[in-house]
């Protein structure tokens, strides 16, 4: 996994503290986004992802080394070569069709939900290799189920 890569998360699946959680959260978005710098309101779902309190700040920026941006980008690259219909797409391209899309985020009693827009070519969605519908890891408090509004 991404965070015990770049030494985060214990091999208990826990943060190491709450600094890397808060880093989790950033690195999250440089995947998503390519950006080093992200405005703290535009965090949400990663905070929930990384299992930190939408109430808790995090850092709006992180420094990345050269050698954390190769371990992103060939995860990127990964899953656009274990996904054959996206084609030779782009790490950017890939970005902005799959991962950079507005969506709606409640939270349920039992699980936080996530409704993400619509675009044409969510079609490809069926022949993914990945599932998108319901994401929990071990230090998430409550679930995320995913709908991918076709």
């Amino acid at each position: 996994m991404l965070f015990e890569r770049l030494g985060l998360v214990t091999q208990q699946k826990s943060f190491t503290d709450l600094a890397s959680q808060s880093k989790a959260v950033q690195y999250a978005q440089f995947v998503v986004t390519g950006l080093s710098v992200t405005a703290e309101e535009l965090l949400p779902l990663n905070k929930i992802l990384c299992g930190l309190p939408l109430a808790q700040p995090v850092p709006e920026e992180i420094d990345i080394a050269e050698d954390q941006k190769q371990l992103i980008n060939g995860l990127l690259r990964a899953m656009i070569g274990h996904w054959p219909v996206i084609g030779n797409t782009s790490i950017d391209g890939f970005r902005g069709n799959w991962l950079v899309r507005d969506g709606q985020l409640t939270e349920q009693e039992t699980h936080w939900q996530l409704l993400v827009e619509k675009r044409a070519y969510d079609l490809l969605l069926d022949k993914s290799p990945f599932t998108f519908s319901i994401i929990k890891y071990p230090w998430m408090p409550k679930t995320l189920q995913v709908t991918w509004i076709f």
